[in-house]
């Protein structure tokens, strides 16, 4: 991959962090910048070695407010699994994901079989009535 696709592809990825675009948006731009490449490039991507297992890495940490305890999860499954990765999920984690509006099953059927190594989604949100800093971190590894 070119420093300028690597580049872009953070550049994408701090705009869907930031909130400033959506995940499908976010989805569409990085197809585009990896159809880009293949297209100016014309060279078949290396295959993963096999026996390299993918895993989905999902890491929550809300702070505790109001009524709720907070969340502080992390959850390690194969990539070939990911599909099912909210049902491993405790409740606190799941909501805390939606009130981000990150919805985990369709980010991962967005992204098809193209699944980028790396931070899907890094998050840092304050919570704006000073109950501390909520973190998601979704990445493939």
């Amino acid at each position: 991959m070119s420093d300028s696709n690597t580049d872009s592809r953070k550049r994408i990825l701090d705009m869907l962090a930031s909130g400033r675009i959506s995940v499908d948006a976010a989805t569409d731009l990085l197809k585009a910048v990896g159809s880009a490449t293949a297209k100016s490039h014309e060279v078949t991507p290396p295959t993963k070695p096999r026996g390299g297992i993918r895993m989905l890495r999902i890491v929550v940490d809300a702070p505790a407010t109001g009524g709720s305890s907070g969340a502080k999860v992390r959850v390690n499954i194969p990539l070939a699994l990911a599909k099912y990765a909210a049902r491993f999920l405790p409740s606190d984690a799941s909501a805390e994901l939606s009130s981000q509006g990150i919805d985990l099953a369709q980010l991962l059927k967005d992204l098809g079989d193209e699944v980028p190594d790396g931070r899907l989604v890094d998050i840092e949100a304050e919570d704006d009535k000073g109950g501390g800093t909520t973190t998601v971190v979704i990445e493939v590894v």
